[in-house]
Order: structure tokens, then C-alpha cells, then sequence
């Protein structure tokens, strides 16, 4: 008898720790039925080195045929807050190979998505970068951005960096592969015009953010501020491409570009635009760290891309 009050206290915790987690399960279970916004129903990501996630994948070496398994789109995927469809990955790692054609290809394969949203962050780049004179990164440059006006969504274009007196890898970007900084300038200036005239589609500034990158500026992403040293942490070290956390600085970049156009039926709620949260859900893909074997990976791409 004396057993009586304790049996009935421990009887009664295991009631109320049923009924809660079940309440718990039951949120969580809401929480994920909840649909994403109309304008993530449909996102394909289009691109080249960055977007295809370079160095990000410490097992992947894509010149042996392996592709990373963290690349932009999962970045974008890991970022939408909501149920939605996994982003489409039409990013192309050679892209530098055969610029003109590949900008075409990837544009038509991403109109006929029939895609909400397209994130272009550096699909221009290799149409301004690589061989040839003004004339010729103009021409290609326009035939990129005419490929784009078959897409019926939105578009998050990013303009073009200028690596001039950067430290940079000169097997990943040859000097006379970079256009001098008039000519970019010229290049930004066509694809600004070219933006203003399409309701649909947003400029993003990445030339800004890597300027402050290559210059070792701080800087400041939708309120997160970054110090003269963020470089280290968001670029890797052949001073081209983005770190997990970089690429994720360049994503909330693009997200912060778009929410200031005020989109109909879209605000920051539908978004993870914490950069260093991001960074810690995208990476969780690898099953470990992001970018620990990122030197054998650049002399392998540095190689072939000679």
C-alpha cells in the first residue's frame, strides 16, 4: 500500500511525456506539411564552377568523374523553409570549355523546367571571362543574356566580378583570361540594362561582394557583418571560389537582392538567411566536413583545365 502514491505519480509523468511528445511529433509534423511559397514551387539553379560546388565536397574529384554532393542548389534546397520541390541542378562545372554553347543549353534546359525561380549567380561569368577581345565577351555576353528571355520566372542574375590585381590561381584564371576593368565595367553595364528592361528578372551584386572579398574589406549580408578577415573563411584558397560558408554568403546575398524588389506573396519568413546556420544544414549532406580536400581537387581541375 505504501507503494500506491508512487506508483500512481510515475504512471501519471508517463501520461503527460506520452501526450507531449506526441504533441511535439504532431508540430513537427505541421510544420513540415507547410508549403514553401508559389515562387520556390519551382527553382533551378544554372551555373558554372561555384554553382556546381567546387571544392565543397572533400570526396569529390570531378575530373574522375565525381560530382560533388554539395553543390548550390543544395544550398538553395536546405535554405527554403517549408515543403517544396528539391531545386533542379543544371550547373556545369566545364562550363569554361565551351561558354557560348553551354549558356545556351543550360537556359533552354531551364526554360523548359518551367521554372518559378532561376538562380544564375555565375552563369555570365565565363561568358565575360576566357578568350577573346571586347568584342568578343560583348557577343557572347549578349548571346547569354537573349538565351535567358525564354524563361518565364523569376531570374537571380549575377553580375560580373572583376579579379583584376586579385590573388588568384593563374592555372584556375589565366591573366589573359580577365578582361581589363573597363571592359567589365562595359559588360555590367549592358546586363544592367538588359535587367531593367525584364520585370522578372533581379540583378544580384556579386560583383560588390567580391570586390570586399578580394580587397580583405568587411562587409555586411543582410545584417550579418563580415571583418576584414572573412576572406579566409569564405574563399578558398585559389582566391576563385567560395567556401560552403561563402557560397551560402552569396545565396542570402541573392535572397536579400529578390526580397528588395518586394515580391508578391514572398518575405524572409520563407527562408533559413542565417549564413552560418546555412552553412551548417547544406553541409550536413557530406556526413562531414566541407572542403577538407579542396588543394587535391584544384591541381586536379587546374590540369585539366590547361
Amino acid at each position: 500500500m505504501k507503494l500506491a502514491p508512487t506508483v500512481f505519480v510515475l504512471g501519471l509523468l508517463v501520461l503527460v511525456t506520452s501526450f507531449t511528445s506526441g504533441f511535439d511529433g504532431a508540430s513537427a509534423t505541421l510544420a513540415s506539411d507547410t508549403k514553401a511559397p508559389a515562387a520556390l514551387g519551382r527553382v533551378v539553379v544554372v551555373g558554372a564552377s561555384v554553382s556546381a560546388g567546387f571544392g565543397l565536397d572533400p570526396r569529390a574529384d570531378p575530373f574522375q568523374g565525381q560530382t560533388s554532393r554539395l553543390k548550390l542548389a543544395q544550398i538553395v534546397d536546405a535554405s527554403i523553409v517549408g515543403a517544396h520541390a528539391a531545386p533542379l541542378d543544371e550547373s556545369d562545372l566545364l562550363f569554361f570549355s565551351a561558354a557560348k554553347a553551354t549558356a545556351k543549353r543550360l537556359a533552354k534546359e531551364a526554360g523548359a523546367a518551367k521554372p518559378t525561380l532561376v538562380v544564375a549567380l555565375d552563369y555570365l561569368f565565363w561568358l565575360g571571362y576566357g578568350a577573346g577581345d571586347e568584342k568578343e565577351r560583348i557577343g557572347r555576353l549578349e548571346d547569354g543574356l537573349k538565351a535567358l528571355e525564354g524563361v518565364k520566372g523569376t531570374v537571380l542574375l549575377g553580375d560580373l566580378p572583376d579579379f583584376n590585381g586579385a590573388k588568384v590561381d593563374r592555372l584556375m584564371l589565366p591573366p589573359e583570361s580577365i578582361p581589363p576593368s573597363a571592359v567589365i565595367a562595359r559588360l555590367n553595364e549592358k546586363c544592367a540594362n538588359w535587367a531593367k528592361r525584364r520585370k522578372n528578372v533581379v540583378l544580384v551584386p556579386v560583383a560588390s561582394l567580391f570586390s570586399k572579398l578580394t580587397k580583405g574589406e568587411a562587409f555586411t549580408v543582410r545584417g550579418q557583418e563580415f571583418d576584414a578577415s572573412a576572406q579566409r573563411r569564405l574563399m578558398q584558397s585559389d582566391g576563385l571560389h567560395t567556401t560552403l560558408e561563402g557560397t551560402c554568403a552569396l545565396w542570402v546575398l541573392a535572397v536579400d537582392a529578390w526580397l528588395a524588389t518586394q515580391p508578391a506573396g514572398l518575405d524572409e519568413t520563407a527562408f533559413e538567411l542565417d549564413v552560418a546556420e546555412l552553412a551548417r544544414k547544406s553541409g550536413a549532406v557530406l556526413g562531414g566536413g566541407a572542403g577538407a580536400s579542396e588543394s587535391k581537387v584544384r591541381r586536379s581541375f587546374a590540369g585539366a583545365g590547361r
